[in-house]
């Protein structure tokens, strides 16, 4: 799936009120995940808080990074029903984590998002999905967006809140939620 040069560069330019005179979101940028990033990502993810409420712990080495996103660059296997797309979050020139989907066949684009500590608090993660949720609402394929977290997973479930999601059910562990 290719997206317009426009789309690519995703630069925001969100309305959002902080509470801080001196933060702005302007910095705040998505990139198509790239194996250029890898040195940036496996940085921004090496605090081991970020991976309390996920399934792995933080990368090994930047071959690793590197060689996952080679990995995800080449798609979902043929024929079954998936399209992943990845982007890196940036802030300014720094990487501060990633945003993804898995878009399904059936309409259903499933968003999901991993930021270093040092973005958390900050609004950087609600700009970067906002950006990612306007990517995924410009594709013709994308009917709803849903994303999920774990109970337990407080920031996240404000996040989805802020950002429009609602709660949808449980099921084996994890909290669902539909942006409405």
């Amino acid at each position: 799936m290719r997206f317009s040069p426009a789309a690519q560069r995703a630069r925001t330019s969100l309305p959002i009120e902080l509470g801080c005179k001196n933060h702005s979101l302007t910095d705040i940028h998505i990139e198509p995940q790239a194996v250029e990033h890898a040195a940036g990502l496996f940085a921004a993810l090496q605090d081991p808080r970020i991976y309390e409420h996920l399934d792995d712990g933080p990368p090994l080495s930047v071959e690793a990074v590197a060689d996952r996103i080679g990995r995800l660059l080449q798609g979902a296997p043929k024929d079954c029903g998936e399209t992943w797309l990845n982007w890196t979050v940036f802030e300014g020139d720094n990487v501060v984590g990633y945003t993804q989907a898995t878009v399904y066949d059936d309409g259903t684009a499933s968003l999901a998002y991993v930021l270093s500590p040092q973005a958390w608090g900050r609004s950087i993660a609600y700009a970067a999905a906002n950006l990612t949720i306007d990517l995924l609402k410009a594709m013709p394929s994308v009917e709803r967006i849903v994303a999920d977290t774990e109970p337990g997973n407080t920031r996240s479930k404000a996040l989805l809140r802020r950002l429009g999601f609602a709660f949808t059910h449980e099921c084996d562990g994890d909290v669902f939620y539909q942006l409405d």
